[in-house]
């Protein structure tokens, strides 16, 4: 088959099994849980590389709320992966970000192309095992087959869907008929499963031409189609927040693959993991000689399969087994890591509850450089800021808050009402109400300092900007 595969990447998702290291406003696909790179930016090269599509075919759907760090990321990576990001003004499940890419990849390379779906936040160890369930996939998808990739599995997994498979396509040896699409089991089906010996984890991952799967979108899927069509107009990243919100919130699972006449699987041992939970991050990595992993500055002793994580503060473990401890320096988790339930459970009342560390990192990334809050409570926020040499910040305003500016490490060009001012370090600055102003490292090594706000309101709404980083504004 010589059609052109176009990777379609999803990054959404919250990943709130893997809390406090994974957040809303920085799930898991943004962080390095396995090695080199992110999840993201592993699954970008791994796309492309396996595909043989260019960096400039690549698609990525992601929220609205994620562009700037899908984009940050992608950057890391070279000048020409960020092509083509759809933003997804709210999210609907993957059935809805799968409409919006199969119109987009149609208007943009048109009909005559396949769409290889990945998740960006799963870890694939062989990929070359990956690649050859992808090649011998390709003969189904030119028959008008929706392929998706079954992973042979290795225990009873509850955490996961399956796929029943029946018999081999004809003439094919390495593609079989799904039979039956099905949710995650109790412990005794899941062993009944593999037993079996006909089930798979679902991975996932789909291949089908763009052709097909809007023809069974609007046979399927009617309205999810309509919906879709109405909300981007003409050839556009950015959907109509009014019509898109209307989408039902439904996988694509249950809207096409479980409804379609032709559904295909490949069996597949990639080496994979969803990483859903902190038992799955343990299984990925190094250990000690007593099957503990110890990321930072910690310590255990006569500790056995636990997982500790430290950014911060020193963590010391003693007598614990099968534990999680994590600590962000705005949170300490301390659970046992086999139970994922319960800490979608826990996140989940956390949010209800109004807790900001549910949502909000610590410490945050942007194209200049970080920040962190140090501390906040009513009238005032203390951050640490780092810009990097030769970044500056946009040129902003704020009508309901001053800052004050002082330099611990490097030097700063400040601009205060289009004065300059070059600050070095212990030296400082004081940001009236409403007075334009802006940050810049002109030095060669990074620049430091603590910005405190004061005001009746500090949120980040409260920022007129002037110009823009990356195509749009970009606040501090």
């Amino acid at each position: 088959m010589s059609k052109k595969v176009i990777p379609v990447v999803l990054c959404g998702g919250s990943g709130t099994r893997l809390w406090p290291i994974s957040r809303e406003n920085m799930p898991k696909q943004f962080l390095n849980l396995t090695g080199e790179g992110s999840l993201l930016q592993n699954t970008v090269l791994r796309a492309t590389d396996i595909s043989k599509a260019k960096p400039e075919e690549l698609v990525i759907v992601t929220l609205d709320s994620m562009k700037r760090e899908v984009m940050r990321q992608l950057d890391e990576l070279g000048p020409n992966y960020k092509s083509h990001i759809l933003g997804e003004p709210v999210g609907r499940n993957t059935a809805g970000a799968i409409a919006f890419a199969a119109k987009y990849v149609l208007e943009t390379f048109g009909a005559d192309t396949v769409m290889w779906i990945l998740p960006s936040d799963h870890h694939i160890g062989d990929e070359g095992a990956l690649e050859t369930a992808v090649n011998s996939a390709l003969d189904a998808v030119e028959d008008g087959y929706l392929v998706t990739f079954g992973i042979e599995p290795t225990r009873a997994e509850t955490g996961y869907g399956y796929i029943k498979v029946s018999d081999f396509l004809d003439d094919s040896d390495s593609v079989r008929q799904a039979a039956e699409f099905v949710e995650k089991p109790t412990a005794d089906v899941a062993q009944s499963y593999l037993d079996d010996g006909n089930y798979l984890w679902n991975s996932g991952m789909f291949l089908f031409s763009t052709k097909t799967v809007l023809m069974n979108y609007r046979a399927l899927a009617t309205n999810i189609y309509d919906i879709v069509h109405k909300a981007m107009g003409e050839k556009t990243k950015t959907p109509s927040l009014e019509v898109y919100e209307t989408l039902p919130e439904e996988p694509f699972d249950k809207a096409i693959m479980e409804k379609s006449e032709k559904v295909a699987v490949v069996p597949c041992n990639p080496d994979w993991s969803d990483i859903g939970g902190w038992e799955s991050l343990w299984e990925l990595c190094e250990k000690d000689p007593n099957g503990n992993v110890i990321e930072g500055k910690a310590a255990v002793y006569q500790s056995k399969d636990c997982i500790v994580h430290a950014q911060e503060r020193l963590v010391a473990c003693a007598g614990l087994e099968n534990i999680v401890v994590a600590e962000t320096g705005d949170s300490v988790l301390v659970a046992d890591k086999r139970n994922g339930d319960a800490m979608k459970v826990l996140v989940k009342s956390l949010k209800k509850s109004g807790q900001p560390e549910v949502s909000i990192v610590p410490k945050e990334t942007r194209p200049w450089g970080m920040f962190k809050v140090l501390s906040e409570s009513k009238g005032y926020k203390i951050k640490e800021i780092v810009v990097k040499p030769g970044e500056k910040l946009s040129l902003q305003s704020h009508n309901h808050r001053c800052e004050f500016w002082v330099v611990i490490e490097g030097e700063a060009l400040v601009t205060v009402d289009n004065e300059e001012k070059l600050l070095k370090e212990q030296e400082s600055v004081f940001i009236p109400l409403h007075a334009t102003h802006r940050l810049e490292n002109p030095g060669t090594r990074p620049m430091k300092l603590v910005e405190v706000q004061c005001g009746d309101y500090l949120g980040e709404d409260d920022i007129i900007r002037y110009d823009a980083i990356y195509g749009r504004t970009e606040a501090a």
